[in-house]
């Protein structure tokens, strides 16, 4: 069986056109594709559209090495 390929584009109306549908199983069937390959690019594409939330945890736990460090080295300046 050859694999097929499906364009950006069609995979994109494809999902926006699910979601207009109450029966994807009648919908899969007119597009001449499987359920479960939808619901696989649903989501990706929810994947795709939710934004990265960047990790300020990450950018304070660095800003406390950095601080501990610099205290570290204040400490043994003193006891010198």
């Amino acid at each position: 069986m050859k694999k097929r390929i499906y364009s950006k584009e069609f995979k994109s109306q494809t999902v926006q056109l699910s979601y207009n549908r109450s029966n994807i199983k009648e919908f899969a069937d007119e597009l001449g594709i499987s359920v479960q390959r939808i619901y696989k690019w649903r989501k990706v594409a929810k994947k795709a559209s939710t934004p990265k939330q960047e990790t300020p945890v990450a950018q304070e736990q660095l800003e406390i090495k950095r601080l501990t460090k610099l205290l570290r080295a204040k400490k043994w300046n003193l006891r010198s």
